[in-house]
């Protein structure tokens, strides 16, 4: 439920009620539509899910609510994917991520975000492990080859734009992804951050934050930011991650850079047991 005076409108619903400003007060009908309702920061959970105990990879699922409001879910994410390619090799699997307006996935599909099988980038000190040279560096020269992962945004069916994770960066300990408007222009530029630093190896102990800026100035556009996880999720291998909007109020934009903190958290954040 939103918070007493403030209702959350799904995308191109008269919205001229909720006070500007205030979260809930998304464009009106006839305009560009925002589908996060204009709200400054969104706050996204992962649902634990009981299986990966068992050492099982999961459906991935989400609640994004507002980040003033994080116990407000308006936007529920759950993965289709295949078993097989979750058990076997999860880090490669292909999948498609909808965003479905409500609580639940009963709501109509807001945003759906497309990802094809990958061979996924190993960082540079696997190879100090002179034994293993004959299995990653084939590896690693596959990753090189192949196509690198890329996750394909629509919205109501209509392609607006792609999220790129290179493999250069990774193999050199760095984490980014590069952001692709409907034209194939580059507009964004997710980090770099390196893989090394205390949030990224003990999320427990520190925050993990990921700039966001545009391509064309260099200013930032956004941030994603991942809290200290609490002990029961990281031992549950669920992440809990605001994106911090910064201002941004283009709706296609907005979508990209949301999408972009979804695959940050699948390449870098997400527990891998494969």
């Amino acid at each position: 439920m939103a918070a007493p005076g403030y209702e959350m409108m799904p995308p191109g619903a008269d919205n001229k009620m909720a006070p500007q400003g205030q979260w809930g007060s998304g464009q009106t009908q006839g305009a560009a539509t925002d589908i996060f309702n204009n709200l400054p920061i969104l706050m996204v959970k992962q649902e634990i899910a009981l299986i990966e105990a068992c050492g099982i990879e999961a459906k991935n699922r989400y609640r994004v609510a507002p980040g003033a409001s994080p116990q407000q879910t308006f936007i529920y994410a759950q993965e289709q994917s295949e078993c097989m390619e979750r058990i076997c090799c999860s880090p490669c699997r292909a999948l498609t991520m909808n965003l479905h307006w409500g609580q639940d996935n009963k709501g109509p599909i807001v945003l759906s975000m497309n990802k094809k099988s990958h061979c996924p980038m190993v960082p540079w000190p696997v190879l100090l492990h002179v034994p293993a040279w004959p299995i990653f560096c084939t590896w690693i020269a596959c990753a090189f080859a192949s196509q690198p992962p890329e996750l394909n945004i629509s919205r109501n069916g209509q392609f607006i734009g792609k999220i790129v994770d290179p493999p250069y960066p990774l193999f050199c300990c760095t984490a980014n992804a590069e952001i692709y408007d409907g034209t194939g222009q580059k507009v964004m530029v997710v980090g770099p951050m390196s893989l090394c630093t205390c949030g990224m190896i003990c999320p427990c102990c520190n925050d993990a934050v990921v700039p966001v800026n545009y391509t064309a100035n260099g200013q930032q556009a956004a941030q994603i930011r991942r809290p200290a996880l609490s002990l029961m999720e990281c031992c549950c291998k669920v992440n809990r991650f605001e994106v911090d909007f910064k201002g941004m109020t283009d709706p296609t934009h907005r979508a990209l850079v949301f999408s972009s903190a979804m695959l940050f958290d699948l390449q870098y954040w997400e527990v891998k047991d494969k």
